[in-house]
Formats: structure tokens, sequence, C-alpha cells
């Protein structure tokens, strides 16, 4: 009687969890004036997401996205909006912040949260506020060692 030695079973690999995102929104208003570029002091929350980037030791790619309302062109929404995203990706650079993780992008006015319909430009104005953000978004990447 011949015994064959059974086939020994290789384990399939682990595969690699999904990666996880993490999302902060910033309201334009504690980051600019109204129609404006250029960042408003001090910055606690950036100060606090530029200390939380710079203690992390996992591999992430950060996005910055540069939002605003309808008001004002669409051409000149975007470029608003890339200047927000640009502003605040600087800051996170002047506070240590590896530039190389950080990717900037321009929405314009092409993600509302809120939809307007006041006729008072003031009242439009406020009403709008929430559509005039930039939001951090930190995806990270995991691997599991083996």
């Amino acid at each position: 009687m011949i015994v064959t030695p059974p086939t020994p079973v290789t384990p399939a690999p682990i595969p690699a969890p999904p990666p996880r995102f993490e999302r902060v929104t910033l309201a334009a208003t504690e980051l600019f004036e109204f129609d404006r570029s250029d960042l408003r002091m001090p910055q606690p929350k950036l100060d606090e997401i530029a200390a939380t980037l710079g203690r992390s030791t996992q591999n992430s790619n950060i996005t910055i996205s540069g939002h605003t309302d309808r008001l004002g062109s669409e051409a000149y929404n975007m470029k608003l909006s890339q200047r927000r995203a640009d502003a605040v990706k600087n800051y996170l650079v002047s506070k240590g912040v590896s530039s190389g993780q950080l990717t900037t992008v321009a929405r314009g006015e092409s993600m509302p949260l809120v939809v307007c319909t006041n006729k008072n430009r003031a009242a439009l104005i406020k009403c709008l506020e929430p559509n005039r953000r930039v939001e951090v978004e930190q995806i990270v990447i995991e691997r599991r060692v083996q």
C-alpha cells in the first residue's frame, strides 16, 4: 500500500483592509472673509488638524477641497475655491505637514449643501453660508504585516 502525504494547503493571503476615510468640514466663514481667500488668524482648527497629521504614523493622502456658493460666475467660483484650498494647504505645510501628502481640488459651486431661494441679497448670502466651505479628507491606507 502506497501512502501519499497530504498536500500542504497554502493559506489564502489576508486581504488588506479597505481604506478609512475621515473628513473634516470647515466653514469658510471661520476661515475667510466673504469672497476672499486669505486666511483669518488665528486658526485653531487648522492647527489641530496639522498636529493630528503630524503625529500620524499611518500612510495617508489628504485631499483639501474648496467649495463656494452659487453667487458669482462659475469660472470665478472655481478660481476662488482653488485659492481657498491652496491657502489651507499652505497653512498646513507651514505647520509641518508634508506637502507630498496634500492634494488640493477646486469644487466651485458644484456640490452645494443647501439650496436657497431668498430674494434679499443679505438673506441669500446668509442662507448659502454652508456651501462656502473647505473639506479636509484623509484617506488612510492600512497595510497588514504577515
